[in-house]
């Protein structure tokens, strides 16, 4: 059996949009940790206790983070498993290469000796992880960038599957996800923007979703090209 080929780029979202207009990130907080869909990355904290016995406080911070990592590799499996999208099952219980994909976005030192590192993860790199594994390849070929409009309430996903007013699959981005493509990025009220920094219109459609990670759009107004913007990132759902 051959491997399907998926080709597309994966660059910047900031290389489709000229600025942010009036878009409002889309987070989503459970517990002590954080989803933001617009920026496809996952917040989470650790925390660790100074020793007045040692010289400085980079043990502490070794400690926050192995406590934060340990936390998120057995709770991130959970905290997705209901977010990835209809029909979609977790294949993993707990990450493995989770270390390898964070990196610190702040440290806060207390009065009482504890510290606290806020860690950061894109989930591009995690759902490789707790997905089926794909043979899908992405190679380095432009894509165009796409808007999709949803109504309030839309709930966002990490795989979003597309159909027509039928039920007809149009689309799918469970095997980008299992082959480390970028998520698609979700917002409030606007896209970052509807043109680029070349002048030209991006397409901006209508859908509507009942269910997490299903969206359905008119099949006149959906065009194959769209499924590489899915592959590189430059699809913007925006929930309005």
């Amino acid at each position: 059996m051959k491997k399907l080929i998926v080709v597309a780029v994966v660059l910047g979202f900031s290389q489709f949009w000229s600025n942010v207009g009036k878009a409002a990130n889309l987070l989503e907080r459970d517990g002590a940790y954080e989803i933001n869909w617009s920026t496809g990355k996952v917040r989470f904290y650790g925390v660790g206790q100074w020793a007045k016995t040692e010289d400085s406080m980079r043990a502490a911070e070794q400690r926050a983070w192995a406590d934060g990592l340990q936390l998120a590799e057995r709770n991130l499996p959970i905290i997705l498993s209901n977010r990835l999208g209809h029909g979609h099952k977790i294949t993993s219980e707990k990450l493995s290469k989770l270390a390898q994909a964070t990196v610190s976005v702040s440290t806060t030192y207390f009065g009482d000796s504890r510290v606290k590192v806020i860690l950061e993860a894109p989930l591009e790199k995690i759902l490789p992880q707790l997905v089926a594994a794909s043979d899908q390849n992405i190679s380095n070929i432009k894509s165009s960038a796409v808007v999709i409009q949803l109504p309030q309430g839309s709930k966002p996903s990490a795989i979003v599957r597309i159909v027509d007013e039928s039920g007809r699959e149009l689309a799918n981005s469970a095997a980008l996800a299992g082959a480390g493509a970028p998520v698609v990025k979700w917002y409030k009220t606007d896209a970052p923007n509807t043109r680029a920094a070349s002048g030209e219109d991006f397409p901006v459609i209508s859908g509507i979703s009942q269910e997490r990670g299903v969206i359905q759009i008119s099949s006149s107004a959906w065009k194959p090209s769209f499924q590489a913007a899915l592959a590189s990132g430059a699809a913007a759902i925006v929930v309005r």
